[in-house]
């Protein structure tokens, strides 16, 4: 008996009769290769357990269930470990069957709609928090593998309260990073760093929240190397006639308080300022680090060959 079935047992107090699917081998190779099926039967009404191999979008499952629905005839119970708010609510407006053990058992087929009052509030978020962004960072420069949640606030010199909002909002844009390790939640990353990264970068935004053009070069007490020149530092593309700095919000705070004169956006100015949203450490570097300089470049600068060639020579070295 598995978890789901097991569930099914404890809230109803029915013990489905469950069996293998005999005719797997009769749907396509993609339905077979996603999921796994076992044929259910219990007062007297037989359906498909669902068990999805790989965590994905409610887009693809639900079109994906509705596909295995019609060519088996049978009702279709998603098995799934946990979901975020968002896509449960969604499979309930939508009338599609699903278990997430300890948490809710929705079966309308059968009149059947249990939950439970310890279900966590999972936030819908498109674009990580900064917080979460430069969790991930750290995972990529320092090549975390598994990471409990109390380590990765002793890493990162944060609350534990912290790191769980952070791993709230990796569940939350279905990215497959946190696990459950007996009662312990974890960073877990099989793959290499270059997989991270490529994994992580759509959810990922420009940390830069503010930034001043100046006509006259002022002095900056620890401020690090930024944008353009941050990558310039870290590759051989020559920097532009002026120089972009980055510093953080505090001390942004003390900046403003100078009543500095900024140019306009058509004029070259003699320095740039930038604020950034994090401060993240990297080999003791006067700049930056690598992969947000990155992500501070426009999408129209990425266009120019000189400056992808820069980022291709960055993430060369990074990644090998």
């Amino acid at each position: 008996m598995n978890q789901y079935t097991k569930y099914i047992k404890d809230v109803l107090h029915i013990q489905p009769d469950v069996s293998g699917y005999i005719k797997h081998r009769e749907l396509p190779l993609y339905l077979r290769s996603n999921y796994n099926l076992e044929i259910a039967t219990m007062q007297g009404i037989t359906f498909l357990l669902v068990y999805p191999k790989e965590q994905t979008n409610l887009t693809v499952i639900r079109k994906q269930a509705n596909q295995i629905k019609k060519l088996t005839g049978l009702n279709c119970v998603l098995c799934l470990d946990n979901v975020r708010n968002y896509t449960k609510d969604k499979m309930l407006s939508e009338s599609i069957p699903f278990i997430i053990p300890g948490k809710q058992l929705f079966l309308p087929f059968l009149g059947v709609a249990l939950s439970e009052s310890s279900i966590r509030e999972i936030p819908f978020v498109e674009k990580l928090s900064f917080s979460t962004q430069k969790l991930l960072l750290t995972a990529v420069y320092q090549k975390w593998t598994q990471k409990s949640l109390k380590e990765a606030a002793d890493t990162l010199g944060v609350s534990k309260m912290s790191i769980s909002r952070c791993f709230d909002e990796l569940h939350s844009v279905s990215l497959d990073i946190v696990t459950n390790i007996g009662k312990t939640r974890c960073f877990s990353w099989s793959g290499n760093r270059r997989e991270l990264w490529d994994t992580i970068v759509p959810f990922l935004r420009n940390p830069v929240t503010r930034q001043y053009r100046l006509g006259a070069s002022i002095v900056l007490n620890e401020a690090k190397l930024g944008g353009m020149s941050a990558l310039c530092h870290y590759s051989m593309l020559a920097d532009n006639p002026y120089t972009v700095y980055a510093i953080t919000k505090s001390a942004a705070k003390l900046l403003e308080s100078t009543k500095i004169k900024q140019i306009p956006d058509a004029e070259i100015p003699a320095m740039v300022i930038q604020v950034m949203q994090y401060d993240l450490d990297y080999r003791q570097s006067h700049a930056i680090d690598p992969l947000s300089a990155i992500l501070t470049v426009s999408e129209e600068d990425k266009a120019d060959p000189r400056v992808e060639a820069a980022i291709d020579e960055i993430m060369e070295d990074l990644f090998t």
